[in-house]
């Protein structure tokens, strides 16, 4: 009989040796399947006992006590309860502690205060020297909008300064050489050049002009003087018309432009 016969088995045989080869391996399979899932099992067992070193008997569970199992869950939860709970005591701590410090400083503050409330008060003083009259709640000019009727409807909900719109100091001064001098009824204040007209109640009042002759703008202001408290040049308006017309934004650098 020669070795491969030997190891297949007589051949009379072959078949049922190699239904029983099969059955050996299923078996063996099967065990080494169990094998796997109980050290897969031991693992995580292994690893739980890690985390919990010191479990506590009030998560064991009823029953005989060679087999009780410890609830990991149960642990779980009461781990992060603790946690928790630590993190809140450390915070109302930390609050404490502020609010102590903050205690000891009441009297730093309050002088603090103090201090602000009289530099305040000495700027007030120092701006008042410049302005004359109440500038606190203030009505920015606008084009077509800044007109008399609009500047005393704000006076009415508590503006306290107001501007007229923006008026062309050369228009302004060509239009005003165009008045009636010998009537009485033909003033600046209500010839509506430029749109500019006032009365008593509209004060305190600040003329606003764009320009880029320097002799136009100081006879439109000279104009204005008598009917306003205050003369603005504008050297902001970044429109293209502006630009074009070399007022506004035209006047500043090239620095202040950008």
């Amino acid at each position: 009989m020669s070795d491969l016969e030997q190891q297949a088995g007589p051949s009379s045989d072959n078949k049922l040796w190699k239904e029983k080869w099969k059955e050996n391996k299923k078996a063996h399979s099967k065990r080494e399947r169990v094998e796997d899932e109980a050290r897969k099992e031991k693992k995580k067992k292994r690893r739980k006992r890690k985390r919990f070193e010191e479990p506590s008997e009030s998560v064991v569970h009823d029953g005989d006590n060679d087999n009780n199992d410890i609830d990991h869950n149960q642990l779980g939860r009461d781990a992060d309860k603790e946690q928790r709970t630590r993190k809140k005591k450390e915070k109302k701590e930390k609050k404490h502690k502020t609010l102590k410090s903050d205690g000891d400083d009441d009297h730093m503050l309050e002088q603090r205060k103090q201090d602000g409330a009289s530099e305040k008060k000495t700027q007030q003083s120092n701006l008042k020297r410049y302005f004359p009259f109440e500038y606190q709640h203030i009505v920015a000019p606008m084009v077509g909008a800044s007109e008399l009727a609009f500047r005393l409807l704000c006076r009415k909900y508590g503006a306290t300064l107001a501007y007229t719109p923006m008026m062309s100091s050369t228009q302004f001064v060509h239009e005003a050489s165009a008045l009636d001098k010998s009537d009485p009824n033909q003033t600046i204040a209500n010839s509506n050049i430029c749109e500019f007209q006032t009365i008593p109640q509209d004060r305190p009042l600040v003329a606003h002009f764009s320009a880029n002759n320097p002799q136009h703008f100081a006879q439109a202001a000279k104009l204005v003087e008598p009917v306003c408290d205050a003369i603005d040049l504008n050297l902001g308006c970044p429109q293209r018309t502006a630009y074009l017309g070399h007022f506004g934004s035209y006047l500043l650098g090239d620095e202040d432009r950008q």
